[in-house]
């Protein structure tokens, strides 16, 4: 089966998940604007204040796609 999610947020990962637990051969394309993996938006504010580094941004892998 093949697989088309629109966007990379929380719920995308979410999506990604659930279909590789029930399809993990499925071929999955994610289309979104940004080319970075999955970030947690609500850090963003501790990484302008110094207050976490970018690889605590990340919610899943670069290997995770």
């Amino acid at each position: 089966m093949k697989y088309v999610i629109v966007g990379n947020g929380v719920a995308s990962v979410g999506a990604i998940e659930g279909i590789r637990r029930v399809d993990p051969d499925g071929e999955i394309m994610v289309i979104s604007e940004e080319n970075t993996p999955t970030y947690g938006r609500p850090l963003i504010s501790y990484l302008l204040a110094g207050k976490i580094g970018p690889e605590r941004m990340q919610l899943r892998p670069v290997t995770f796609y």
